[in-house]
């Protein structure tokens, strides 16, 4: 039987991360966030310390300077040669990712996931794309950081601005295109907790 596999997407402040966190234990599966990262460095046998500034901004979904980033050297059986930084671990995110749906139902944040499914065979994919307001998302914010207002906006434009150039290198698209996404939910109308119940009822569903 085919695996389920639920993608989400998110604006900076919107709660994703912890509505997919939610989600994953109110269904009883796995969720995949930034764990992703260190999994595709030990499939692809890769010396997190030897590149730790760049890894630190791929964890963070950030496109590094692909002029001023020194491509791998030398391949292996899970990594081309002559790869960037940010590409070779893309690959190998990319491999795991497909390995899970294989494997596990699970809930992946982030990591272009709906892109790297969208013509994925034998698994059943739920995209989820989680917005919000910038009212509401700076709200958010201010609420659980030590952030002001003024803090919280600068942060929540840079954040999206690096995943917005992220998505874009790695898929060619948009974000924040709807069509790419099976659902979309305004997470400043509702609140996680029924978020949460939205997604699970069409995870059922599928």
């Amino acid at each position: 039987m085919a695996h389920k596999i639920i993608t989400i997407n998110r604006l900076s402040g919107s709660g994703g991360g912890q509505i997919g966190e939610m989600l994953a234990e109110k269904l009883g599966i796995s969720c995949y966030d930034e764990q992703l990262r260190d999994m595709a460095l030990d499939f692809g046998d890769l010396d997190e310390s030897k590149h730790a500034e760049i890894f630190k901004k791929l964890q963070d979904e950030k496109k590094p300077n692909l002029a001023f980033y020194r491509t791998y050297d030398e391949g292996n059986l899970n990594v081309a040669p002559q790869m960037s930084a940010l590409d070779t671990v893309f690959d190998l995110e990319k491999k795991i990712m497909l390995k899970v749906s294989k494997e596990e139902d699970a809930v992946i944040i982030g990591r272009c996931g709906n892109w790297v499914f969208k013509d994925a065979e034998d698994v059943k994919v739920l995209s989820v794309f989680i917005m919000g307001s910038l009212k509401s998302r700076i709200d958010r914010v201010v609420a659980n950081s030590d952030m002001d207002a003024i803090e919280a906006k600068r942060h929540i434009k840079k954040v999206d601005r690096t995943r917005d150039d992220y998505y874009y290198y790695i898929t060619k698209s948009d974000r924040d295109d709807i069509e790419s996404y099976g659902m979309v939910i305004n997470s400043g109308i509702y609140d996680e907790e029924t978020c949460v119940n939205l997604i699970a009822a069409a995870y059922e569903a599928l």
